[in-house]
Order: C-alpha cells, then sequence, then structure tokens
C-alpha cells in the first residue's frame, strides 16, 4: 500500500513541478524522483530493512511540504508584483561568457580541467611511491580506501582537485552553447575519474555527472528562449556522445567497486532478484544499497538519538574544517556515524544533516529555504540573464540531486568550486565592461 501511495505523491509532484515551471525539468519534479524514488526502492525491501518509524515518515512528509511552500512562496510573491511568472520567455540573449564565439569558455575549460588532470595525477605519484606500482595500488584499494577515510594518506596536495568540477560547471555551458558534445565535454572528466580511481571513491564521479547535466540543460533551456534562434542544438550528437560519456562513468565506477570489493558483495537476507546480480559488474547489490538506505539510516539515526554535533557543522563541514586548522574548534570528522539497517551504511539523506545541525526547526526551515533559493535563482537567471545567479541555481540543483545520499554542501569540491566559479564570472563580467568602455570612450564623456 504505501508503495502505491509513494508512487502516486511522486507522479503528481513531478506534473505540478511541469505545471509551474512549465518545462519538464525542474527542481521541484526532481526533488519528487529523487527523494520518492529513495523510499520507493527502500520499500521494495529487496533487503531485509526495517521499517520507517512514524517520525521518519513526518519529517520526510513536512519535508517535501516545506520545500513545495518555499517555491509557491516566490510564485506567490511575483504575482503580487504583477510579474509575469511564465518560466521562460523569448529574449534577445546577450551574455559575457558568450562573447567572442565561446573562446572564454573554451579557454576557462581547458585551464581548469588541465590543473584537475594534474592533481590526479599527483594524487596517483603519491600513491605508487607508498605502494611501488600502479598494479600494487590496484592491489591495495581496499587498504588504500581505508586510509583516505583515515586521512592517512599524505603528500596530496589538497584543494586542487576542486578545479576539475568548475571545469565541468564551464564545460556544461559550453557543451549547451555549441550544441553537441565535442572533446571538452570529456576532457574535465578525466581528471575527476583518475582520481577517483586513485582514492577508491564514486561519489565524486557521481558530482561530476549532476553539475555536468544540470548545468547542460538548465543552459539549453535558457538558450532556446533566444528570440533569434541562434543556438542550434544537434540532437543525434547529444544522444550518441550522452550515452558514450554515460557508459565511461558506469565502467569507471564499476572498476572501483571491483577493486574496492575483490571477494564479491554478500548482502545477507537478500531478495533473490537481487542476488541474482551480486556477480554483475554494473548492477550489483551495492548500488541497490547506495540508492535505497539513506532513509533507512535517517530512521535509525531519529529511533537511537545518541548524536551530538555543533551548529551547522554537518552542513557547513568544510568552514568548520578550516576553522580546525587554527584550532578555533577540534576537527570534524568527515565521515558521519554509520548504522546497521542490517547492512552497515552511514549516510541518511540530507535531513539528516538538518536535524542533526538544527534540530527539528532545520527540516521545516532548510527544506523551505531550498525550495524558495532555488525557485529565486530559477527567475534571477531566466528572467534577468544573471550568470552569478545561474552558479547558485546549478549548484543548489546539485543539493536536490544528492538529496537522497546526504548534504552535498558537506563536500570541499562543492563549496570550493562554488565560489571559484562565482569569482571566474564576476571577473569576466568586469573584464568584459571594461573592454567596451575602452571601445566607446566618447560616450562616457
Amino acid at each position: 500500500m504505501s508503495i502505491i501511495l509513494i508512487s502516486v505523491i511522486t507522479l503528481g509532484g513531478i506534473l505540478l513541478g511541469k505545471i509551474l515551471f512549465k518545462k519538464s525539468f525542474n527542481h521541484l519534479s526532481l526533488y519528487c524522483l529523487i527523494m520518492g524514488g529513495l523510499v520507493f526502492f527502500y520499500e521494495l525491501k529487496l533487503l531485509p530493512y526495517p521499517d520507517i518509524i512514524p517520525l521518519a515518515w513526518f519529517y520526510l512528509i513536512s519535508a517535501f511540504l516545506s520545500f513545495l511552500f518555499g517555491i509557491i512562496t516566490i510564485f506567490s510573491i511575483r504575482n503580487l508584483s504583477d510579474e509575469d511568472y511564465t518560466s521562460i520567455t523569448k529574449t534577445s540573449i546577450s551574455l559575457s561568457i558568450l562573447n567572442h564565439n565561446g573562446k572564454i569558455l573554451k579557454y576557462l575549460v581547458i585551464f581548469f580541467s588541465s590543473v584537475g588532470l594534474f592533481a590526479a595525477i599527483q594524487n596517483w605519484m603519491v600513491l605508487i611511491n607508498m605502494f611501488g606500482s600502479i598494479p600494487a595500488v590496484f592491489l591495495n584499494a581496499p587498504k588504500i580506501y581505508r586510509m583516505g577515510i583515515e586521512g592517512e594518506i599524505k603528500g596530496v596536495i589538497p584543494y586542487l582537485f576542486t578545479f576539475g568540477y568548475v571545469a565541468v560547471f564551464f564545460s556544461g555551458i559550453y557543451t549547451a552553447y555549441k550544441g553537441k558534445f565535442t572533446f571538452l565535454t570529456f576532457y574535465p572528466f578525466l581528471g575527476i575519474i583518475i582520481r577517483e580511481i586513485a582514492i577508491v571513491g564514486r561519489a565524486g564521479m557521481l558530482l561530476g555527472f549532476m553539475e555536468f547535466l544540470f548545468s547542460f540543460i538548465l543552459f539549453r533551456h535558457f538558450l532556446k528562449s533566444d528570440i533569434y534562434n541562434r543556438y542550434k542544438f544537434s540532437k543525434p550528437n547529444i544522444i550518441i556522445y550522452s550515452v558514450l560519456l554515460l557508459s565511461i562513468l558506469i565502467i569507471s565506477a564499476s572498476l572501483v567497486r571491483i577493486t574496492r570489493t575483490p571477494a564479491g558483495e554478500k548482502y545477507q537476507g537478500a531478495a533473490k532478484e537481487l542476488r541474482d546480480f551480486r556477480n554483475n559488474p554494473v548492477i550489483s547489490p551495492s548500488i541497490y544499497l547506495y540508492v535505497s538506505s539513506d532513509i533507512g539510516v535517517f530512521s535509525k539515526y531519529l529511533e537511537i538519538d545518541n548524536e551530538e554535533s555543533k551548529f551547522g557543522q554537518n552542513t557547513f563541514l568544510p568552514f568548520y574544517r578550516f576553522l580546525s586548522k587554527f584550532d578555533f574548534v577540534e576537527k570534524p570528522s568527515d565521515f558521519q556515524k554509520g548504522y546497521h539497517i542490517p547492512m552497515w551504511t552511514n549516510t541518511g539523506s540530507y535531513l539528516r544533516e538538518l536535524h542533526s545541525d538544527f534540530g527539528v526547526a532545520g527540516i521545516f526551515l532548510g527544506s523551505y529555504l531550498l525550495g524558495l533559493l532555488t525557485t529565486f535563482f530559477w527567475f534571477r537567471f531566466f528572467k534577468n540573464q544573471s550568470m552569478i545567479a545561474f552558479v547558485f541555481l546549478v549548484y543548489f540543483y546539485l543539493i536536490i540531486g544528492f538529496s537522497f545520499l546526504t548534504m552535498i554542501s558537506r563536500l570541499s569540491q562543492w563549496f570550493i568550486s562554488l565560489t571559484i566559479s562565482i569569482f571566474i564570472l564576476y571577473l569576466i563580467d568586469l573584464m568584459i565592461k571594461k573592454q567596451k568602455l575602452n571601445q566607446n570612450p566618447i560616450q562616457n564623456i
């Protein structure tokens, strides 16, 4: 019965999002798809999950309604101010970032991708020096994964890898502008994939893929509104190379899974449908665990209720890490406490971070602000052509995209790449304005 109800609410929310924003791809539909899908997969019980406690159900529903109310607040304000609330209207597009036939974007992608690739190679060099060879690194993948969790890998240049995610952001815009996939679409992922394989991780690949997807789709939505129809779209190219990019990411993630758990995946009590995939290199029990378990962890976290954290410690983890370097606060752990449900896992959706950091108010106010601010930046970009608003829009979409797993703002690559992207766009805007002033000095006398 719960599965049917979840499906109806999820589909209803997706349809409402399309009606409100006049586009199939919007943040209300995305939230419903992500969080609705999480609960749907959990309730399938292909693993012997415990039932979700009533308090967790209450918070889950309250968060959705708060998110929806945040969206409606912006629509209401726009209606009261007699603004046309249609999300995208035909307009003449004039953005500094698109000047010189996209050359600015091209050079940004090349520069930041190259730095990200250098960071990945430097990471590998550290590991090769530790273990002796590339094959030895793969053979010691489980050990490297544990060392990474415990912070025992020394010598890697910190935070340099985040430049790769700046490259992904600009690559999404560049690909949308060109209307087709090019080498610069794939170049940023090279460094990200190489680094993730080195640290035996997969979350960074998912983050990069989502960031590209959101920046590409949202910018394509915007370019379609150009009254002169200057930005053509090659659908065959997009379809073919999208499949290629997704295939590369899946193969890379599968390689990480195989090296991390060379003995194979064994889950006691798994349903027959899931056991049949235990040796599948792509679809595996761990994939089902990742897309379903987090609401169970959130439920168990609420049930046991024995965690303590400082105000905003999980949501703004990079800030606390920075303060800890000067001994203002104790260095926080990069990883949350895990729970057995009955499989051990430690991520409990973005709701866990909000509740742990801000209590009950975090569930209501945090979800409300997420809906309100994302909608604000949606209109700010599509109506006012603000690229700063576009950066925030994409990165708020990343919070929604990762809402089933964790509060993505706790990752340094989210916070640092956001900051760098804002600075770069602001700098470009200043340079273009200065160039125009120098070209038309008479108008400024």
